[in-house]
């Protein structure tokens, strides 16, 4: 195995936002009890942290039924890590750290459809692989000695973001007159949900509106001068959701387009922007006795920078060309491919260019059989376990046409899904031409 990633579920809980805002409820619990929290201690071990340990927490419904606060603080063990000044490399040690804060899904007061979260994490990490210029063909050379031109980019340093997300439910389809649809749950399942999913795009389902101010700065540690990169801007978005049940979707469809902006303001290396849409479609296979759920599940992204210029570099303080283009994204932004929501074979934006196109499909079970179903004793509950085979593909490149078609690349894995608390965790093995990863997650990948 080439490497594995292990990231502690309130980290990514980013990813637990939903598509929609509803609420559920669970025929077999206490209404009285709708209210949920835990505080569990961990350990994970990574790459760019060594061997972690920490302490998270997750509450949810306390405040109003739909809100779900987080938080987690962690530190890791200390590493060798080097410093380059004046050409010399200095020997160092540095250790991991970070906190993590969420909140979610708050409806704003007087208010029916105005809902806001909040997400927010500072963190240091001994050792960073970056893919500063990603693109589709670009090379590991991870063995070279020179720390300047090595790929993947290997440093100490901080990663520090936080944003807002102000969404409005629009009063069309199934949020016309109930904002906040009621789903009801039995071992997972949805059960009042029969006619619902699929049907006239805007007419039924539920459709938000969103806006995102979003800032992220990160510093490489190890290189004098000091070196940083950092965005902030806003995404504007519009959400189409037209499924049976947003967190686990067994027919219907749902998508996203999505439009960022970085105006270039404050400390930001260069004003850009960015296009994406995102479609969904999920087909429910018929059922043999010993499943309860069997689906087959389609995605399709794409995503191109206009502002991104190949003709022209952002110049330095003394005139000379740096290493990146006007307009161009950040790699963590925009066009890019790689980690635990596309390409899953491969590292985090390891692929990153003006334009991209990624598909993937997924095919998911849920049999009857659930060992932990009856278990009183465990502190979380497992309502069902899923198995899962998937495959994806996908290019970057430096144009939108049809050689995004052309050299594209592929991976394939497994993964093991368990709805744990009301919310799905995937541990999953993707395998790809430049190995395998592991990645263990919260929520369906799409």
């Amino acid at each position: 195995m080439r490497q594995i990633h292990l990231f502690i579920l309130v980290l990514v809980v980013v990813s637990t936002l939903h598509a929609t805002e509803f609420i559920i409820k669970d025929i077999n619990r206490d209404d009285n009890k709708s209210s949920t929290w835990i505080v569990l201690p961990y350990a994970f071990a990574s790459d760019a942290t060594g061997l972690t340990g920490g302490i998270a927490g997750i509450f949810h419904g306390f405040l109003q039924p739909q809100m779900t606060m987080a938080v987690t603080v962690f530190r890791g063990e200390e590493l060798p890590v080097n410093t380059f000044e004046q050409g010399v490399i200095n020997d160092d040690k540095a250790y991991a750290k970070g906190f993590f804060v969420a909140i979610t899904g708050i409806r704003l007061p007087y208010t029916e459809r105005f809902f806001v979260s909040f997400l927010g994490m500072r963190a240091y990490y001994p050792d960073q692989q970056l893919y500063i210029d990603g693109t589709n063909d670009s090379t590991r050379d991870i063995d070279n000695t020179d720390l300047n031109n090595s790929t993947p980019f290997q440093t100490q340093g901080w990663s520090n973001w936080s944003y807002l997300d102000l969404r409005y439910v629009l009063p069309l389809g199934e949020s016309s007159t109930q904002v906040l649809p009621i789903i009801k749950t039995s071992r997972g399942i949805a059960i009042n949900r029969d006619n619902v999913g699929g049907g006239t795009p805007f007419t039924t389902g539920q459709t938000i509106v969103g806006l995102k101010p979003f800032y992220q700065r990160w510093t490489a540690d190890k290189l004098i001068p000091y070196a940083y990169i950092s965005t902030n801007g806003l995404k504007g978005y519009l959400e189409h959701d037209n499924t049976d049940y947003p967190d686990n979707p067994s027919r219907g469809y749902s998508m996203r387009f999505q439009y960022t902006q970085d105006f270039g303001w404050g400390d930001s290396r260069e004003k850009w922007n960015a296009l994406e849409a995102e479609y969904s479609h999920y087909i429910e296979l018929p059922l043999p006795t010993w499943m309860r759920q069997q689906v087959i599940a389609l995605n399709g992204w794409t995503a191109y920078s206009p502002s991104w210029d190949y003709s022209s570099k952002i110049k330095k303080d003394d005139g000379t060309d740096s290493a990146f283009y006007k307009g161009q994204t950040p790699m963590w932004e925009g066009a890019r491919l790689g980690g635990w929501d596309r390409m899953r074979a491969y590292d985090s934006n390891r692929f990153n260019d003006k334009a991209a196109i990624y598909g993937a499909i997924e095919y998911r079970m849920i049999p009857n059989f659930n060992p932990m179903h009856d278990q009183r004793w465990s502190p979380i509950p497992i309502d069902w376990f899923q198995a899962v085979l998937f495959a994806e593909a996908g290019r970057v490149a430096p144009k939108y046409d049809f050689d995004l078609l052309s050299d594209m690349k592929y991976d394939a894995g497994f993964s093991v899904r368990a709805l744990a608390a009301t919310v799905p965790v995937r541990f999953e093995m993707a395998f790809g031409s430049e190995g395998s990863s592991m990645w263990v997650m919260l929520k369906q990948p799409f």
